[in-house]
Order: structure tokens, then C-alpha cells, then sequence
């Protein structure tokens, strides 16, 4: 595959049976867990996101056969029709039962931005949350949107990824921080958030990204995109 994050192997495999996507890693990798995660997941996120078909363990190396989707990367800009189909997946994703399988809460990737540890509690849910809306990771199909890539999914308060995805729509320089959010505010689960916790997951969100942007280069568009979102909530 010619894109792709965290992954040692990412491939299209045409086979007898039709084609399947193939990621690994080898075992000794430092994302291993999280593969880990993804293949616990496995055929709990279909039809949302692809269904893992099979996994194989060989050579010190764990790969993951999921079936293969025919599609395209979303485009975020704001008269993009993608953003509906978007907001139509989040939505069915937000009233999903939690899958039997142990999920992370993922609060806890907040902790070190919040002023208050109180309010990691404000994050915390009992909602299948995707994590990284990345428009890489979702794929567009004539009739709906894909989540792929649910390495970093985990349990979380139901309006996360609403919240999420507007930083993604901020990258875009396209986007205002008040057409993203009413962009978010279709969803059910944006309403269910108070105005207090966006307020505070932006402030943390603004706080995260700028201590990662210290760092990695890669990190400065979605740095600038949470301090937009940030200053905008506490006007």
C-alpha cells in the first residue's frame, strides 16, 4: 500500500476468495499493543469498520487479514459530502453496545494537559470511541463511511470522537472553529456533551498537541487546529 502510520507491513492481497487487506508488525515492535488491541476488536466494529477476518502468528511477526475496502480518503473540506456520511457513521457508532472485550478508557491520554485531575473524569464514557479521525482512516464508499485503523480505539464519554473529528476539520484551514462545531452539533452525541467538558477537552487537546509539536514536525497543523478550537471556547 503506498500510505500508512505504525505499520511494518501494510498490503492488498488478491487471493482465490476475493481481496484482503493484510497490516503486521513483528511482535518486538513498540505498537505491538496496540495491534493487540485492534485484533481483540476484531469482528465487533463491522459494519462500521472492516471485519478482521484472520490473524496469523509466524516468524515473530502477528498479521491481521481484514476484508477489503473499496474506496477513497474523506475529504474534510467544509462543502464536502463526506462530512455527512461522517457524521452518519459517528452517529451509528455512538449508540453501539460496548463490544465484550476489555477496552482501555482513554482518559488517562489527557492526563498530563488537565489543570484539575478531576476533570479526566469528564472524558470517560461507556461508548466505543475510535480516537483517531484522521481522514487517512476514513474511507468513503458511494454509499457510506469506513473507520479504519481502530489501533487507538478504546472506551470513552459519547461525544469524544464528535470532539475529535473538529480538530481534524480545523487542519484543513478551510474550516472556522464555529463551522466545525456546527458541523459537530448534527450529531446526537455533541449534544449530550457540556459546555464545560468541551471546554476543558479543548483547553487539554490545545495543551497535548503543542507539547507533541515540540517535538514532531508532523505534529504542527493538528497543534494549530486544538489552539484554534481552544481560544475559540473560552471567547
Amino acid at each position: 500500500m503506498p500510505s500508512g502510520n505504525n505499520n511494518a507491513l501494510a498490503a492488498r492481497l488478491r487471493t482465490a476468495r476475493g481481496e484482503v487487506f493484510v497490516k503486521g508488525l513483528p511482535r518486538a515492535h513498540p505498537q505491538f499493543r496496540a495491534q493487540q488491541w485492534e485484533t481483540d476488536l476484531g469482528v465487533h466494529v463491522a459494519p462500521i469498520g472492516p471485519r478482521l477476518l484472520w490473524q496469523v502468528e509466524a516468524g515473530g511477526w502477528s498479521l491481521l487479514g481484514f476484508e477489503y475496502i473499496t474506496g477513497r480518503q474523506a475529504c474534510y473540506a467544509p462543502d464536502s459530502p463526506d462530512l455527512l456520511l461522517l457524521a452518519q457513521t459517528l452517529t451509528e457508532l455512538a449508540v453501539r453496545p460496548l463490544p465484550a472485550v476489555a477496552l482501555e478508557p482513554v482518559e488517562w491520554r489527557w492526563a498530563e494537559h488537565v489543570d484539575d485531575p478531576a476533570d479526566l473524569e469528564r472524558f470517560a464514557g461507556a461508548t466505543l470511541v475510535h480516537t483517531d479521525l484522521n481522514p487517512a482512516n476514513v474511507l468513503i464508499t458511494q454509499e457510506r463511511s469506513w473507520l479504519v485503523d481502530w489501533a487507538w480505539a478504546g472506551r470513552g464519554a459519547v461525544w469524544l470522537d464528535a470532539a475529535l473529528a473538529v480538530i481534524w476539520l480545523l487542519t484543513s484551514d478551510l474550516h472556522t472553529p464555529a463551522s466545525a462545531e456546527a458541523w459537530a452539533a448534527r450529531m446526537p452525541a455533541w449534544q449530550q456533551a457540556p459546555a464545560y467538558s468541551l471546554d476543558v477537552f479543548a483547553a487539554a487537546n490545545a495543551a497535548k498537541w503543542s507539547a507533541i509539536a515540540e517535538k514532531e514536525e508532523w505534529a504542527h497543523g493538528l497543534c494549530h487546529a486544538a489552539r484554534l478550537w481552544a481560544e475559540h471556547r473560552i471567547r
